[in-house]
Formats: structure tokens, sequence, C-alpha cells
């Protein structure tokens, strides 16, 4: 079932204490007050913290007329609904399993626009797309995101130096597990062959 914005505030305060709750974004409260303050900030410093699947969008823009900065090729535009650009998918290991990746940087053409620098003529790219529709998070990211948003707001609403430590720890296990279990959807051969030093030592 999908969340809403509301419903995320009210879980992330919630997560301070019985005694804070909102009906409303709009109401005018301390607590929707200091929600609708950091929402946008710490969705978008989390969609950029992790690759997330949900979030994992793919670009094969042209070419851009002008001359690129030293030492790149090619110019491309900067996906306009990107968070961040991830990688450019290699043409011979599109899962970026075996090979190095390949190089491109981020900069700005003579008229100050975000371009994508590259020396690969035709490449595609993996970005974070930036959502900001709840209703398109994933589960685990609605409670990673709750509690992140309840550690943004700690100690404004709170007051209080040990809740908001509390509340710190507690978001970092939620945004550690929610990365985690993300990663570990899917399956690939080189995810398989990955075991820890420890137990290669002892095969």
């Amino acid at each position: 079932m999908a969340v809403s914005a509301v419903q995320l505030a009210k879980l992330a305060l919630q997560h301070l204490g019985d005694r804070y709750d909102i009906t409303s974004l709009t109401q005018d409260t301390t607590e929707a007050e200091q929600v609708n303050l950091v929402f946008d900030n710490v969705r978008d410093a989390l969609l950029r913290e992790h690759p997330w699947n949900f979030t994992k969008r793919y670009t094969s823009p042209a070419a851009l007329s002008g001359t690129p900065p030293a030492q790149w090729t090619y110019m491309y535009s900067y996906p306009s609904d990107a968070m961040k650009v991830l990688r450019i998918v290699h043409p011979l290991d599109p899962r970026g399993e075996t090979l190095d990746p390949l190089d491109f940087a981020i900069g700005r053409n003579a008229t100050d626009t975000k371009v994508l620098l590259s020396d690969q003529s035709e490449p595609e790219f993996e970005y974070t797309k930036k959502i900001t529709s709840v209703t398109e998070f994933d589960p685990l990211f609605d409670w990673a995101f709750s509690w992140r948003l309840a550690q943004a707001i700690a100690m404004p609403i709170t007051g209080d130096g040990a809740i908001a430590e509390a509340t710190e720890r507690k978001a970092n296990i939620a945004v550690g597990t929610a990365k985690m279990e993300d990663a570990n959807e899917g399956s690939t051969s080189s995810r398989q062959s990955r075991d820890p030093d420890w137990i290669k030592a002892r095969m």
C-alpha cells in the first residue's frame, strides 16, 4: 500500500514519541513547520546516498555540439531528472562485474549548462532518478526515510540531546539495513562469488 507524505511525516514524529503528531503538512504547528523545512532535503540526500533499485534509469543522449574541455572527447546533456549519474554501462560488461568502469565526469559547457563528459561515442548512462512522489518509494526506503526525517527534526522538536542521539543511531541502522536489502535484491554471478577473504582462506 502506497503511503503519503503526511503518513511518512507522522511515522517520523512517532519515532520521537507518542506526544508528537500532525494531521496535515499545512497545519500551523511546530511539528509541521519542522517537517516541511527539511522534508525535500532529507529525501534528496538519501536518494543520492545509495543506488536504490527503484530509482535506476538509463539514457543514451546524443553528443552535444561545441568543444569539450581538455582531455575529453564528447559532451552529453545531463539528464534533467537525474539525482546522480552512476556509471556508463560497459557494452562488453553491462552488469559491471569484470571490466574496469568507463571514465566520465560532470562539467559545464560554454553556456554554463551541466553536462556529462566522456570519451565514449555512444554511451548509455545509468543514473538515479530524482523521485519526488512518495507513492513511488520502495517500502524499505519509506522506513529508512522516516528515520532520517526523524533524525533531522529530533533536536528542533524535542530539544532533548539524548533523544536526538538515539534517533541518529536508529536512523543509521534503518538506512544501513535498507541499503543492504536493496543491494541484495536480484542475483548476479559476481555477487555469488564475492566471498569474504576469511572464507576464501579456509577453502
